[in-house]
């Protein structure tokens, strides 16, 4: 008696996507069986009747997976340069497994379309160029992005040192004209803390104030007084009055960086004020 051959399984349908016209859904036997890109379905020639042996199904859903990783980041790139870690991320994010995801990157690296080093570099520039920012934000944010230290130290080789003092001096002079109602202490002070938080160094910020006209004039100094004081006599005024008045305006005004003199001209002023009412 002649032994029974096992029979294979056959193709019955090739179904495009609904939401991708561009992927396909194979059918085996009447049941769905596994997806497949466009691109790996001509290429492996499928069609509606064949038939598929396991190896041959577990190979063309090996290549399928390994082209549609390939394609995730190349389309991820083709906005802009990325760090690995980001073209990383972006593959996890689309839950492409692991071993795939590797031999992508490898295959990436070997193309040139990404390189750590080139793209610190790049980022390096832009931030200089486009957004003022100081070496040590940069560094911070090529971090973030998984570059190792050798290669930010490198990458902010693009930043000379001239550069960071001029767009420092920008700044400051920027974020100076924005402190008309404060005390030059206290302009000073808010000042040096934006060009910190921009990421520039100590020394870079102290050239910038060598050379920044940070010192109101005692007219100008007197003009930001009446403002703050206003608000703070207001302020008190309301739970308070007389000396006690007069200390609490005064303190306040201290901690805001004012004058002692212009201080108490001011609460002069609101004395006179006040006698007129």
């Amino acid at each position: 008696m002649e032994e029974k051959t096992e029979q294979l399984p056959e193709i019955t349908m090739i179904q495009v996507q609904k939401r991708r016209k561009d992927r396909f859904n194979i059918y085996l036997d009447g049941e769905y069986a596994f997806p497949i890109s466009e691109a790996v379905l001509i290429k492996t020639g499928l069609y509606k009747g064949m038939t598929l042996t396991k190896e041959r199904q577990e190979t063309i859903e090996e290549e399928n997976s390994q082209y549609l990783a390939y394609t995730i980041a190349v389309d991820y790139l083709s906005y802009g340069l990325r760090s690995e870690k980001e073209v990383r991320q972006k593959l996890l994010d689309n839950e492409i497994e692991m071993r795939y995801i590797h031999t992508t990157l490898e295959r990436l690296r070997d193309q040139m379309y990404i390189n750590d080093q080139i793209y610190g570099e790049s980022y390096t520039r832009t931030a200089a160029n486009i957004n003022r920012k100081g070496p040590r934000q940069i560094a911070q944010d090529l971090k973030a992005k998984g570059l190792d230290d050798e290669t930010i130290s490198h990458s902010l080789m693009e930043y000379p040192d001239n550069q960071q003092l001029e767009n420092a001096q920008y700044l400051a002079e920027k974020a100076m004209n924005k402190q008309s109602r404060t005390s030059s202490k206290d302009a000073q002070m808010k000042v040096r803390l934006h060009l910190q938080q921009k990421g520039y160094p100590k020394e870079i910020i102290n050239q910038v104030f060598d050379g920044l006209d940070s010192e109101k004039s005692e007219e100008d100094e007197l003009f930001a007084l009446r403002i703050q004081g206003d608000k703070v006599w207001r302020r008190y005024s309301r739970k308070t009055e007389g000396r006690e008045l007069e200390q609490k305006v005064k303190g306040n005004l201290y901690q805001k960086g004012f004058p002692g003199d212009l201080i108490n001209q001011y609460i002069e002023e609101k004395k006179q004020e006040m006698d007129v009412e």
